[in-house]
């Protein structure tokens, strides 16, 4: 039981901090869009560092509370903020604690973020319609949040997640280690412990949008999608796609670049060929940022058209 935990912890709810070497943007390379940051205390005493991002003229009736998923901090999507925010979007983002700019040792479960986020909105009182854009571990705590927060009407959600054993199977294969970490989460998180995600989209009045590719890997579509889709209810709309693994609202060129250059590196790590910060940076270092993350403005004017349409 000890080394199964142990394990869990290594792996999947671990410090989670910038790879040395792999290509993040900055606000700054994004002309005119600005950045306010702050922080607050969590209910478990954690420092949790949140952001606003925009452009002048920004739609002042709507936010969009981005949530990340499992790495570093909200860094990782800066294109995605930048994209949505070009857009008109006032973006409001976190560092979930272990996470990125925010403190903590490790991010303990993953229910963690659920209650960084619920702290958050606590803290920030927002006088707007809020609607949630979530991907991945941030689509199952963008959903986890809708479960906690009936006041929160609207919802984009990427190749998300329904059930954190469901996962736990697809990545481990194993019922009884699967059971392990259940009982863990529920004595290390018991307030936000296994949500009923699907019994809230079967009855919801709340408008989501469930995207996902036919081919991730990460997240297997029949484990997410796959079920969202059987769901009778009006209120929750479908975008299926192919070809774009893991995100979605990346293009195809770009998801085909991305699985070469992580690919490549994730093999040479394996073979013990890149071991130093070093080694990596030089790895990294001619990878074109631009064309790793580029975004599928199609995928985004569907987005934009959701948000308006649903208003």
């Amino acid at each position: 039981m000890g080394l199964v935990v142990n394990l869990y912890k290594k792996y999947f709810v671990r410090r989670f901090d910038k790879e040395p070497g792999v290509p993040y943007y900055s606000y700054t390379d994004f002309p005119g869009l600005k950045r306010e940051d702050y922080s607050f205390n969590n209910s478990r005493g954690i420092e949790i560092r949140y952001f606003f991002y925009y452009y002048d003229n920004y739609q002042e009736d709507k936010i969009i509370l981005l949530l990340h998923g499992m790495g570093p901090g909200h860094a990782a999507y800066l294109r995605e903020i930048n994209e949505l925010a070009r857009r008109g979007y006032k973006v409001l983002t976190l560092d979930y604690q272990g996470c990125g700019e925010s403190k903590g040792e490790d991010m303990t479960s993953m229910n963690e973020p659920t209650r960084d986020v619920v702290d958050l909105l606590n803290h920030v009182h927002l006088d707007k319609e809020i609607i949630i854009y979530g991907h991945s571990l941030g689509g199952y705590t963008g959903l986890h949040v809708l479960t906690k927060r009936k006041d929160i009407k609207k919802a984009i959600i990427l190749a998300g997640i329904l059930d954190a054993e469901a996962i736990g199977l697809a990545t481990i294969k194993s019922r009884l280690a699967v059971s392990i970490i259940g009982k863990y989460e529920k004595k290390i998180e018991p307030e936000y412990n296994k949500p009923d995600i699907l019994g809230y989209l079967k009855n919801t009045d709340a408008e989501i949008l469930c995207i996902q590719s036919l081919d991730d890997m990460t997240v297997p579509y029949k484990i997410f999608l796959g079920i969202v889709e059987k769901v009778d209810n009006k209120h929750i709309h479908i975008v299926k796609v192919n070809n774009r693994g893991h995100n979605p609202n990346y293009t195809e060129e770009a998801t085909k670049y991305l699985s070469e250059v992580f690919g490549t590196f994730n093999q040479l790590l394996k073979k013990k060929k890149i071991k130093t910060d070093e080694e990596k940076i030089n790895y990294f270092k001619d990878v074109d940022i631009n064309r790793l993350t580029e975004q599928d403005q199609d995928m985004f004017n569907q987005i934009d058209t959701f948000i308006k349409e649903r208003s």
